[in-house]
């Protein structure tokens, strides 16, 4: 296990998931609850979840808090509101939910699978534009192999 999945786990301690189906159900039922992106710009626009709030991860922290220029309001009053935290697997949502409760906010979790397990279970997503995306295109989008040059050297195996 590499240093970021250890990382992930040892947040996993505290932070609480949700799986897709039953995030959906909630939302269906929830009018409080907040769906919190945390993804990179390009991401959220490609797709997201219909009413998703999108604070990129390198601006949270400062998202979170009154008096920054980073201040998301609808974020700063909700420290015991209902968030669910998304991002492209489950694996930023869970730092960014465990850094959250540390800042003080009660009812954080992550969306276990992220983005791409909510397409794999075939829920509906929409672009920038609010147009549906396409699953097929968005599973191709989501399950792309990495790159050569980003995989560990033959070197250091």
């Amino acid at each position: 296990m590499d240093q970021y999945q250890q990382l992930v786990e040892s947040a996993l301690k505290t932070v609480d998931e949700i799986f897709p189906w039953d995030l959906e159900e909630e939302i269906n039922t929830s009018s409080a609850l907040i769906l919190l992106d945390i993804r990179e710009a390009h991401e959220f626009k490609m797709m997201h979840i219909k009413n998703s709030l999108h604070i990129p991860r390198g601006v949270l922290e400062g998202a979170c808090v009154w008096n920054y220029d980073d201040t998301v309001p609808k974020l700063a009053k909700a420290r015991d509101q209902n968030i669910v935290i998304i991002c492209r697997s489950g694996n930023r949502s869970v730092l960014a939910a465990q850094t959250m409760q540390q800042m003080g906010f009660e009812n954080v979790r992550s969306l276990k699978m992220g983005i791409k397990g909510w397409n794999d279970n075939d829920m509906e997503m929409i672009d920038a534009k609010q147009d549906i995306v396409d699953l097929d295109e968005a599973d191709k989008w989501l399950n792309k192999a990495v790159s050569k040059d980003k995989l560990t050297p033959k070197e250091l195996i």
